[in-house]
């Protein structure tokens, strides 16, 4: 396996991560941040475990794959809680508004927070940054 480009992909899974982790701490949900604080801990900890027992590239390239896509489940996750607070924050009247927030406390991994409408733009900037975390993400797979 090429190892700049093993790196490569490391890097860009881990940058993803970062932003992942600071999108939900905008929002203070730590279930996100503890989730993906452990796939970044696999992919750090990958390299310790290729050197120590001289892993093959296929489960090499698997474990990355594996954390790849945990990650872009996570976003998912995390994108759809976002949709329903900027659903919620823009709602036209107070019905809408209602009906969104009982979408969101229906969501398993829902938490309370802020609802001010100074939040939308912070909410619309997050999504941003998912949508380009998700492109990079989907470009990084090993092949």
């Amino acid at each position: 396996m090429n190892d700049n480009k093993l790196e490569d992909v490391k890097r860009t899974i881990h940058q993803g991560i970062e932003a992942l982790i600071s999108v939900a701490a905008h929002h203070k949900d730590g279930h996100y941040r503890s989730r993906l604080l452990a796939q970044a801990a696999l992919l750090t900890n990958l390299g310790e475990r290729i050197a120590s027992h001289q892993l093959l590239d296929g489960f090499v390239r698997s474990v990355i794959n594996d954390v790849r896509l945990d990650t872009l489940m996570i976003l998912a996750d995390l994108k759809v809680a976002l949709t329903f607070q900027k659903q919620e924050l823009s709602a036209p009247d107070e019905k809408l508004r209602a009906e969104a927030q009982e979408r969101r406390a229906a969501m398993d991994d829902y938490r309370e927070g802020p609802t001010e409408i100074g939040q939308l733009s912070g909410i619309i900037s997050d999504l941003q940054v998912l949508a380009e975390v998700e492109q990079s993400l989907k470009q990084g797979m090993l092949k």
